[in-house]
């Protein structure tokens, strides 16, 4: 386990027939994979993905992290923690399969992400870039402190616009010197417990 949040645990996948599945099942959803520029999901196959675990760093950054529901111990989504890079910058990503939608979870997700780099990167901001056409992730954004700072345009290789399209989206940013200060609801009581409550094991 890489931290846990009052309803859900964050856990490096493995190999395993249920996490391949679950990431059949997510990465190959229309309704998901749209909003990052495939239409018709990655259409990819469990051998691809068995081979994408089995290469992927034992660390917790910069890899694919899978979140499961502590009341049913079933796999929900994905999330990612970014190391920061050379301007020391921090990105994340949530994705959640659309049964799991309008229950909040993208935000405890979101915000335990944030709270876990603050902690254990010296991050000086936390990105993340939310498709135009997807008002909820850019509500999750600004559930957790995060201002709009820009807009851009995305364009697939050459070689991959067969089956993609581009991905207009805005910049969300929220900056460690804002969090200290104070200026987000990051103690805010939700289903009883902090998001920012979470066990680094």
């Amino acid at each position: 386990m890489v931290f846990e949040t009052s309803r859900l645990i964050i856990r490096i996948p493995i190999t395993k027939d249920e996490d391949v599945d679950f990431y059949f099942q997510l990465w190959n959803e229309p309704k998901v994979m749209e909003n990052v520029g495939f239409p018709k999901g990655l259409m990819i196959r469990r051998e691809d993905i068995i081979a994408q675990l089995a290469r992927a760093e034992s660390s917790e950054f910069d890899r694919t992290l899978i979140v499961i529901d502590k009341e049913s111990d079933a796999p929900i989504g994905e999330c990612k923690l970014g190391n920061p890079d050379e301007k020391g910058i921090s990105t994340t990503d949530v994705k959640l399969l659309p049964s799991y939608w309008n229950r909040d979870f993208g935000t405890e997700i979101k915000t335990g992400l944030i709270d876990y780099l603050f902690t254990h990167t010296n991050c000086i901001a936390v990105q993340a870039s939310p498709n135009r056409l997807n008002p909820a992730s850019q509500k999750m954004q600004e559930k957790v402190g995060a201002k709009r700072i820009r807009e851009g345009t995305y364009h697939f290789p050459e070689h991959m616009r067969s089956f993609t399209k581009p991905v207009e989206l805005f910049i969300y940013r929220l900056d460690r010197s804002d969090r200290e200060r104070g200026r987000n609801p990051y103690n805010q009581k939700i289903y009883g417990h902090s998001y920012c409550e979470y066990i680094k094991k």
